[in-house]
């Protein structure tokens, strides 16, 4: 595991993170990868939910 990634878990996640169930996977200077499940961020018809990508996309930035 790297140094960076290290560090990230240490300071641990946000609530909104938990909730959404985001967990970084990958961290780096240049890069940082993170996952997110699609079963409980969905829209009524089952798919992903726009705003948990937006939630994803803002958390890794």
């Amino acid at each position: 595991m790297s140094d960076y990634l290290e560090i990230i878990r240490q300071r641990g996640s946000g609530a909104l993170d938990k909730k959404m169930g985001i967990e970084i996977t990958e961290a780096s200077p240049n890069r940082l990868v993170g996952t997110m499940p699609v079963e409980g961020n969905t829209q009524p018809i089952g798919l992903l939910h726009g705003g948990a990508n937006v939630v994803l996309a803002e958390s890794l930035g």
